[in-house]
């Protein structure tokens, strides 16, 4: 996966989970990196949690986060999603609604797991979504 992408998913993930009081902070690339390099040495649960590793990937994961936490206005709808944006990131996007798409198209990963081919297709769906997802984290732009 691309470093910058896997950032990305990193961001918005913990950015989730600050928004619900669940964490207090977002690591900066500096910090995501080091510690990602850390993980190639000793890939420890703690770390992992940290790096929020598979939140949107993994079926268990994600089923675990979404039975308490399924009623978080933030999963509404794709507009309601990327609140979690700074406004300069949601005009980095092609269409309203595409990075908020993108992440909550994760969401249905868990009910999926039982029917492979259904499980398969999502991936390939979100995969595709991702593809032209634009990377807009303020991040990796100059922002002034």
């Amino acid at each position: 996966m691309d470093p910058y992408r896997e950032y990305q998913d990193y961001v918005m993930a913990q950015r989730l989970r600050v928004a619900l009081g669940l964490s207090r902070e977002v690591l900066s690339l500096g910090q995501y990196a080091r510690l990602r390099l850390r993980v190639r040495e000793d890939p420890s649960e703690g770390l992992l949690e940290r790096l929020n590793w598979g939140f949107w990937t993994n079926p268990q994961r994600l089923k675990a986060f979404l039975e308490r936490h399924h009623q978080a206005p933030y999963l509404a709808s794709p507009s309601a999603f990327e609140a979690l944006l700074f406004p300069e990131e949601r005009a980095r996007l092609d269409f309203p609604g595409q990075a908020g798409a993108y992440y909550l198209g994760f969401l249905r990963l868990p009910w999926l797991v039982m029917d492979p081919r259904a499980f398969e297709e999502a991936l390939r769906e979100q995969e595709e979504r991702g593809q032209s997802l634009p990377l807009f984290l303020n991040a990796f732009h100059l922002v002034q």
